[in-house]
């Protein structure tokens, strides 16, 4: 009789699978890159068969590896939803996560929507300001940076993307862009949390603003893309943070031209395996759905 592989095992070969890049998997899983290794070989041992071959660019699946994964993830995914569905029976502390606004508002909530059930027990706290995990009382913080935080666990998002968009309306009505130009003939629409924004994305064009154009300074990076919707000007922002809109047509990218910003999104919580435990389910449903996102990119 075969003894089954340990709950460790799985959940290495499971995150794997997703990634299907030892690196990958093993920052998120806070493990070497020669743990999962290991773990995989007692796991392909016990079985008999390979599970991933490598290629160039990492790992594929064999077809056992295919089918097994499916499996254990669908199992790991029921078992994880069951203790959910349990421990929010009871008087359970929420989880406490703060978020910048416009990833809040345009990229977090709406996915959270979609798994309310899951993240019952989630609050979710907005702020632009720079926060303090154990003054704010926070389990766990979505920031923008360069991941640099001393006395934190960093677990690195995206990188920030910056490009140009409009509503269609207003490309209509102040006629098309065909360069950098051509924003002589549009309003620029800015963020005062965001000043340099269009700095870095023309600094990426390599061709200058126009000068003495029309500009909006609004508060914040929300109000800019509503903004932008409501057929005010032009804005530069992340893609990730507009893709309903893009996909609705309400915006469109009015010019090709796209910049690296200056900083990453990372998910912040205290070291420590308590701490980890405390965000690890929702950790890693983030850092799944981030790259699911990647991926389609």
């Amino acid at each position: 009789m075969q003894i089954p592989p340990s709950f460790n095992h799985l959940r290495s070969f499971q995150v794997i699978g997703r990634h299907l890049n030892l690196a990958q998997a093993a920052r998120e899983l806070h493990l070497s890159s020669s743990t999962l290794s290991y773990q995989l070989g007692v796991l392909e041992g016990r079985l008999g068969v390979r599970l991933f071959t490598r290629t160039g660019r990492g790992l594929a699946f064999t077809e056992a590896g295919r089918e097994l994964h499916g499996e254990v993830d669908r199992c790991l995914q029921q078992l994880w939803s069951a203790w959910q569905r349990v421990a929010t029976r009871g008087d359970s502390v929420p989880l406490v996560v703060n978020s910048l606004p416009t990833f809040a508002m345009h990229w977090l909530l709406p996915r959270l929507a979609a798994v309310q059930e899951q993240f019952a027990n989630v609050e979710i706290r907005v702020s632009i300001a720079a926060v303090d995990l154990a003054r704010d009382a926070l389990d766990c913080a979505i920031a923008y940076g360069d991941g640099n935080w001393p006395g934190v666990r960093c677990d690195f998002l995206r990188d920030e993307s910056l490009v140009a968009v409009c509503s269609p309306a207003t490309l209509a009505a102040k006629g098309p862009l065909a360069c950098v130009a051509d924003l002589s003939n549009h309003t620029l629409l800015s963020a005062k949390t965001r000043p340099d924004d269009w700095a870095v994305w023309a600094g990426a064009t390599r061709d200058a603003l126009p000068a003495g154009g029309r500009q909006l300074l609004l508060a914040s990076r929300i109000m800019v893309i509503q903004a932008a919707c409501e057929s005010l000007g032009v804005a530069v922002v992340d893609p990730a943070m507009v893709r309903a809109e893009l996909s609705s047509g309400r915006l469109v990218q009015a010019l090709p031209n796209v910049a690296r910003g200056n900083g990453s999104y990372y998910l912040v919580y205290p070291e420590g395996d308590e701490a980890f435990a405390r965000v690890e389910a929702f950790r890693a449903w983030l850092l799944g759905e981030v790259a699911k996102e990647v991926a389609t990119e």
